[in-house]
């Protein structure tokens, strides 16, 4: 893995995708085997982004051979490698995507990070922390891990105690604090298990907790979580407020609509959100409700030709924010590029 150095003639590639994880990568090894002539730039570490998850995060997306979500190619497997079965956890997921780029060769230029993208005739130019790049298609596949969301609640920004579940590590640096937790996903439930038995662990929810055994929706609460955490409410283990209308923090006092409650530490774990800044040149059309780009059948960004984008920015429904979901839509969008670049016409896949 190598960078392009600031000083040199800029250096045109026919594909420059933006970031290395699950998706770049797997665009990368599409782009191979199709003799397309690409590199991966990667702000830091190869899946730098999912290196910053708390290791030990169970990856709720079966990783056997009898049923396969997490893998991005059938051709490397991860239940090869000695994972945790039926779930890996990130740290292990982030293992294969490490082994996955060495074990294809894949082109990926890491600690580069991107600043700005602009289009000059036919090319895109990519400013970037170690000089100029330019191709003539842009796949971007940053995801949106680098982008933890916290409401903006007044308050909430700049104090101390206010985290994101994203930089939540273990639970031993909240012994004996009162945690107020927000979220109701698995994020959420997974870390007030963890500090209950550490923390005096607050749970506060907009609504109900819902639960994938009574929904069947993968985005609720999960497996084991489901019964621990109900029993551990039962118990009051973990106080649940549900419906909570949050109005304000003060110092380290979070007011509610009916109660205010003294804390020495906020967990959000409330997601993510796309975050476009090295495409800001281009105006990207995004949906007015979920931020997400607005992009053409096979993931062009409309109104700008040759601007791709995949994993969970080509987002479409739920299903594409899941790997198993995302990780199809790849190859035949690069398999697209390839015959808009060989026929000049629109994409199609044969």
């Amino acid at each position: 893995m190598g960078c392009y150095q600031r000083g040199n003639q800029l250096k045109e590639k026919t594909l420059i995708i933006i970031g290395s994880g699950p998706a770049g990568l797997r665009a990368a090894l599409e782009a191979q085997n199709l003799g397309l002539d690409y590199l991966i730039l990667e702000k830091g570490e190869v899946a730098q982004a999912w290196q910053e998850i708390r290791p030990d995060m169970i990856m709720l997306s079966p990783c056997h051979p009898q049923r396969d979500w997490t893998s991005i190619s059938g051709a490397f497997p991860i239940w090869k490698l000695p994972v945790t079965r039926p779930f890996c956890t990130a740290q292990e997921f982030v293992h294969y995507l490490e082994e996955f780029s060495t074990n294809f060769n894949l082109n990926v230029h890491t600690h580069v990070a991107v600043q700005k993208i602009q289009r000059r005739n036919d090319l895109f130019v990519v400013d970037t922390t170690q000089g100029q790049y330019s191709a003539k298609t842009i796949f971007v596949a940053t995801g949106f891990l680098g982008n933890p969301f916290i409401p903006q609640i007044p308050g909430f920004l700049d104090n101390p105690i206010v985290l994101h579940s994203h930089h939540y590590k273990f639970p031993e640096a909240f012994r004996n604090k009162r945690v107020i937790i927000i979220g109701a996903g698995n994020s959420a439930a997974e870390i007030a298990i963890a500090l209950a038995g550490y923390a005096q662990v607050y749970l506060i929810t907009r609504s109900e907790l819902k639960f994938f055994s009574k929904t069947k929706d993968l985005c609720h609460i999960r497996g084991i979580s489901e019964s621990m955490l109900l029993e551990l409410i039962q118990m009051d283990l973990i106080r649940h407020i549900p419906g909570a209308n949050i109005k304000k923090l003060v110092n380290n006092i979070l007011h509610l609509q009916d109660r205010s409650i003294e804390t020495q530490s906020i967990i959000c774990a409330t997601g993510y959100r796309p975050v476009l800044n090295i495409l800001r040149e281009f105006h990207i059309q995004t949906d007015q409700d979920t931020k997400f780009p607005l992009i053409e059948q096979w993931g062009e960004a409309k109104g700008i030709r040759n601007l791709f984008f995949g994993g969970p920015l080509a987002y479409t429904g739920l299903g594409s924010l899941f790997i198993h979901g995302f990780i199809k839509k790849v190859p035949e969008i690069i398999k697209g590029i390839r015959n808009r670049i060989e026929t000049k016409k629109a994409i199609y896949v044969e």
